[in-house]
């Protein structure tokens, strides 16, 4: 089999959370692929999830056969590119904050799972590889034109938008894609090199577009699936898509001569955004002090509107006091926010930057069954709603947050 090699540089901390002896798993870039490849092929296929699910497995396979393009990965890291759990790491020292302590904003967007105070700063609680660092990834291709082009544009979405490990969805585990050699699959991405773009394509974009090369690999699936009579377009379909009114993108207007210090700053605002209010207590034992409205209003409260769920659940508040999803009454759902960070480099100016995104789709499946509550000892329990609006509200006020002076 003839292979084709892409390298993988890390540009931001990479969190292998499936397997942390290694730096990256090959299931690891196969799920992201997964995602993305969704997001394109909804498109096509709007709310026939069915259809959706058929063309996914003729990609990239299924409990019944596996796919027919092949991945490997090699140049895993080092010891010196891997950094341990509990080990200082370099982007979380030296950052300024407005109380000074190095790494706080960044070490919020990492959050509780990844990040942790130790004397005299943070430190990482899982292990994860060193920005800078290089994979090759190694694709034989299947001969399949619509197959191969369609991998290769599910590889290009999960390197230009997403990344890979965890905490992708704020900024980590991305990576640039860069084509080295091999044969490249007939179609779009022969006139189309499957590199990273470069800073000028996120300054354009006020979304996620489905053209060039993405539009003719979308024309694809079609030949593979095609599309039922009951299916009602992408306005219908109830996972994250791609597209004018399925996602909404921005480039914040400031800029820093590192990733970290982008990263601190859109911490520091995002925490600002979602606690939009003071805190009774001039002290109440953090910095700064001010905490979100939902904890007077709904938490301590009678509302029972809980809007600030539209950007991820569940939502802990000190005390115990939960705000989360459930099935049937029972099994907890979590519901992973729709708006994403991408720090992105302006090699031209010597300068990072933050491209923003959103995507649109319904906050839960349309079922019975479902419901959001309140639950804790010191809280009245009770359910709460987050609607659709919610989720275009919040996500749009962030985008023009954004855009002007942190508050």
């Amino acid at each position: 089999m003839a292979w084709t090699d892409f390298q993988l540089t890390v540009t931001t901390p990479l969190f292998n959370d499936d397997d942390p002896t290694v730096g990256l798993r090959v299931s690891s870039v196969r799920g992201a692929m997964r995602f993305w490849f969704r997001a394109l092929a909804g498109t096509v296929y709007g709310s026939s999830v069915p259809a959706l699910a058929r063309a996914e497995q003729k990609v990239f396979g299924s409990t019944e056969g596996a796919s027919p393009v092949r991945l490997r990965l090699t140049c895993q890291p080092t010891a010196r590119a891997m950094i341990k759990a509990g080990e200082p790491a370099a982007f979380l020292a030296g950052v300024p904050s407005e109380d000074h302590e190095p790494g706080k904003w960044v070490a919020y967007l990492l959050g509780q799972g990844h990040a942790a105070k130790r004397r005299p700063g943070w430190v990482t609680t899982r292990p994860h590889t060193r920005p800078g660092h290089r994979f090759t990834l190694k694709v034989g291709f299947s001969g399949d034109p619509a197959v191969d082009s369609l991998v290769l544009a599910s590889l290009w979405l999960a390197c230009a938008y997403g990344g890979f490990g965890a905490r992708t969805r704020k900024g980590f585990g991305n990576v640039r894609l860069t084509y080295k050699g091999g044969p490249l699959p007939e179609g779009p991405w022969r006139e189309h090199v499957p590199d990273s773009p470069e800073f000028d394509h996120y300054q354009e974009l006020d979304h996620l577009p489905v053209d060039g090369p993405l539009k003719i690999c979308a024309d694809l699936l079609t030949g593979l699936v095609p599309i039922p009579e009951s299916a009602d377009g992408p306005r219908g379909a109830p996972q994250p898509i791609l597209g004018v009114g399925n996602t909404s993108a921005t480039l914040a207007d400031f800029a820093e001569d590192s990733w970290e210090a982008v990263a601190a700053e859109t911490g520091e605002r995002y925490r600002r955004f979602r606690a939009s209010v003071a805190h009774r207590s001039p002290d109440p034992g953090y910095k700064p002090p001010i905490k979100t409205p939902e904890y007077e209003t709904v938490i301590h409260g009678t509302d029972d509107r809980f809007s600030l769920g539209a950007l991820g659940l569940p939502v802990n508040y000190k005390g115990g006091a939960k705000v989360t999803a459930y099935k049937e009454g029972r099994d907890e759902l979590r519901r992973a926010s729709p708006l994403w960070f991408r720090f992105v480099e302006n090699e031209e100016e010597g300068t990072w930057g933050l491209f923003s995104f959103a995507f649109h789709n319904p906050f839960l499946p349309a079922d019975q069954d479902l419901s959001i509550r309140l639950t804790g000892k010191r809280v009245e329990n009770k359910n709460v709603y987050i609607t659709d609006e919610d989720v275009h509200e919040r996500t749009r006020a962030w985008m023009e947050s954004i855009r002007g002076p942190v508050s």
